[in-house]
């Protein structure tokens, strides 16, 4: 990855001429023009809050600097980390094999925390998908849980993480992390990375109390996930969270009520055409967008 930082001049100087702009107005007020030829030059390198500054003047945000350096592509840990972020709830087998491939060949070339930590949570996926079984999933989900209990802080990168290992706690500790990330994510109110991860930790955690039994809980979190989704305009959430009402409703007893939430998400998945999903809201209302779907999660005491 160092030989990037040899082209990184001629790619802000490829930038700057696209876009019109002068040396003198790259440069305005944070380096000399002179410095700053040097840096498009490639014989020195910006330090950090210069470099900042130039992609400001440039109107470019780092991560897309970033991927025009690399060739307009992903490379290395960054393509692990992209491939986690979009795997979803409801993951192919084949999604999660390549990811276990992808991970796997990343730390044969170097160790790296979170992609190790993505490497068991794609192993703790593929045991809840394939083998339907809670217990070596759980194995999994606890590697990673014994390097992110001794954080001091979370952030986004580590918030994925924990929601897709949510299903690992006893369920009064996963209701606790959860209203922990949705008020800590409050912070990233203009960030859309964070109001997909938001949508998410609700959609898992109506799942887990559903499993519980805590239908009541659930149906406060299924309430939110509606209003949310529709905020975000997020369908498949959506039509996900009307089947969760359903369950909640018929649960309690109403099943008029009920009716109607599962009819209202059968409609969303035919215009989408997700036939898989309007076959599970009928058979196995459990198993729609939800990787919990063909388990029974029990309570398990942490260490």
């Amino acid at each position: 990855m160092d030989h990037l930082y040899y082209h990184l001049g001629q790619t802000l100087k490829t930038i700057r001429m696209n876009k019109g702009y002068t040396q003198e107005e790259i440069s305005d007020g944070k380096m000399s023009r002179s410095n700053y030829t040097k840096v498009e030059n490639d014989e020195i390198n910006p330090n950090i809050v210069k470099f900042f500054a130039i992609l400001d003047h440039m109107d470019m945000s780092e991560a897309e600097f970033y991927y025009i350096l690399n060739g307009y592509e992903l490379i290395d840990k960054d393509y692990v980390i992209y491939k986690f972020k979009m795997m979803g709830h409801d993951p192919s087998l084949s999604y999660i094999e390549e990811l276990i491939t992808l991970a796997e060949e990343l730390l044969d070339k170097r160790e790296d925390h979170y992609v190790r930590d993505v490497l068991n949570i794609a192993q703790g996926y593929w045991a809840l998908l394939n083998d339907h079984d809670i217990d070596k999933a759980y194995m999994h989900a606890k590697k990673v849980w014994d390097r992110l209990k001794d954080l001091d802080k979370f952030y986004i990168a580590e918030y994925h993480l924990l929601n897709k290992i949510l299903y690992f706690f006893e369920v009064e500790t996963a209701i606790s992390m959860t209203n922990k990330a949705l008020e800590d994510l409050k912070n990233y109110r203009t960030f859309q990375e964070a109001d997909k991860l938001r949508l998410s930790f609700l959609s898992n955690i109506a799942c887990i109390l559903i499993d519980n039994n805590q239908h009541k809980s659930a149906l406060v979190y299924v309430e939110h996930l509606i209003k949310k989704s529709k905020k975000e305009q997020d369908i498949l959430a959506l039509g996900a969270a009307l089947v969760r009402k359903g369950m909640c409703l018929e649960a309690e007893g109403s099943l008029s009520e009920s009716e109607v939430s599962f009819n209202k998400a059968i409609e969303i998945f035919t215009l989408l055409d997700h036939e898989d999903y309007i076959v599970k809201a009928q058979e196995n209302p459990k198993a729609v967008y939800n990787p919990f779907g063909f388990v029974d999660l029990k309570k398990i005491v942490i260490d």
